[in-house]
């Protein structure tokens, strides 16, 4: 019969970090579905292995002819009962009781102590890290010393694990045994580990069943909230834990983003478009870009490939924050994007065939039998901005006109107003026509509001595109005098 060592095919070691990354190597090959003997195996394999490095023999001070000796033994011992005690391991209380009878030792004694401490900490799991740190500040760990028989590295991790600390308040498992108490803590720091470390792996985890409880803890519940955004997985519990946190914290961001996460992926409709909309113009970032593409694919698909080109305008600047000069649509993000949506079958004729042009120079152009399409105006500009052409000055006030409307949706707006920003800058460097830069950087920033906008900001951007077609018209019209 195998040890579990060779069925985690490691050499036997009291790195617990040795042996999580070979549990979690092996995990893909022993899905608990597809395999689940293997995968039980490999399972009590990891658990033989830790439970083995949490009760190591405890390491004592080599006998020499001082009267220390037998104190520093004897500590330890006690130290290594502790550590094993279900009760008290994880009560701070315990833990003041316990620094209490260090104190009561000589200095000499507790120097020699303080090292061989720290190397049962290292091999200890699992083990209260939020405890641990009144043990480390009182031996002064994070100060180190020329003195340590330890290895260093293993003490990095160790006080920063401790600076970390606990991923709940471990004694809201004491009315469990051990066993469960230890399984529990063991996943969930499988959990924290693959989520920076192997966030392929994270999914897989997250799909296990097992006997570990969800805690009622503050940090504990927020940090589920991240886990399961991560995943773009929305749970009803999580709404009221992300509300909290908002109402806790009104000027963090993070609440506010994983809460319209839950909302997103929960499918939540028409209502939640404004809010999103708003958030995003507030607050533009990569991450709200995703969720906004992601609502509309699930609401409003024909506008998807709209935004995609609103999106991508928003992000071609340069290190300063400075428009870039480019053809709308040709950026690597937006043709991928836009061949997903292509291929998901959920399309409008209109929208397939603006993409197909867009990703196939030969495909025919876009046909007027879908002229009746509510989208089909934006289309037509868009059309004329990823050929590289000047939309008709008819056509782009009639989008000005569609924003005056109080009824307009706020995705549309959005689309509309990225594609005059995209109109101007095209119309401006390939015409000569001179416009205030800084005038169409204030008009573009104002209409990122979300509401229709007040009517003077139109008036301005009409005055603009005016004077964008007028000088379109003089610059023929010169050309053709020479």
């Amino acid at each position: 019969m195998k040890t579990c060592w060779q069925i985690l095919g490691i050499e036997a070691t009291t790195d617990n970090n040795v042996i999580r990354q070979a549990y979690l190597a092996l995990l893909p090959s022993f899905h608990p579905e597809n395999d689940p003997q293997g995968f039980r195996q490999l399972r009590e394999a990891y658990e033989s292995a830790l439970k083995e490095i949490a009760s190591p023999v405890t390491p004592a001070v080599e006998e020499e002819e001082d009267a220390d000796t037998p104190w520093v033994n004897y500590l330890l011992w006690i130290f290594h009962d502790f550590l094993n005690d279900a009760e008290r391991r994880f009560q701070p209380q315990a833990w003041q009781e316990f620094i209490q009878q260090i104190n009561n030792l000589s200095f000499s004694q507790i120097e020699k102590a303080r090292w061989p401490l720290c190397n049962i900490a290292i091999n200890t799991f699992p083990i209260s890290y939020s405890c641990l740190k009144l043990l480390s500040d009182r031996l002064a760990w994070e100060q180190g010393g020329d003195d340590r028989d330890v290895n260093n590295e293993k003490v990095q991790d160790l006080l920063f694990n401790i600076r970390c600390g606990d991923l709940f308040d471990y004694t809201q498992l004491q009315h469990l045994p051990v066993v469960v108490q230890n399984q529990t803590i063991m996943f969930y720091d499988a959990l924290e580990s693959t989520f920076f470390g192997y966030p392929h792996l994270f999914s897989q985890l997250m799909a296990q069943h097992g006997p570990w409880i969800v805690p009622d803890d503050l940090c504990f519940q927020r940090r589920h909230l991240r886990w399961f955004s991560s995943l773009r997985w929305s749970i009803p519990e999580l709404f009221p834990i992300a509300l909290a946190w908002q109402e806790a914290e009104p000027d963090n961001e993070t609440p506010r983003y994983y809460h319209f996460v839950q909302r997103v992926f929960g499918g939540e409709g028409d209502s939640l478009l404004p809010e999103l909309c708003a958030q995003w113009q507030s607050n533009p970032s990569t991450h709200f870009d995703d969720l906004l593409l992601c609502w509309c694919r699930q609401h409003r698909p024909d506008y998807f490939p709209l935004l995609v080109l609103a999106i991508e305008a928003r992000e071609q600047v340069d290190i300063n924050g400075e428009p870039l000069l480019y053809i709308p649509g040709s950026s690597a993000r937006t043709c991928m994007l836009w061949s997903e949506a292509l291929h998901c079958g959920v399309l409008s004729p209109l929208s397939e065939s603006f993409i197909a042009r867009r990703l196939n120079y030969g495909a025919p152009a876009m046909s007027e039998e879908h002229s009746q399409h509510p989208c089909w105006l934006m289309y037509l500009v868009a059309d004329r901005l990823a050929c590289a052409e000047d939309p008709d000055e008819v056509l782009l006030q009639q989008l000005v006109h569609k924003l005056d409307r109080s009824t307009i949706c706020p995705l549309e707006a959005i689309i509309i107003r990225g594609l005059l920003v995209q109109a101007a800058a095209v119309t401006t460097p390939y015409e000569s026509v001179t416009i205030d830069e800084e005038e169409v950087s204030t008009v573009a920033q104002q209409s990122t509001e979300v509401s229709g906008g007040s009517s003077g900001l139109w008036l301005v951007i009409r005055i603009i595109l005016y004077i964008g077609v007028a000088g379109h018209l003089l610059s023929k019209l010169l050309h053709h005098s020479t």
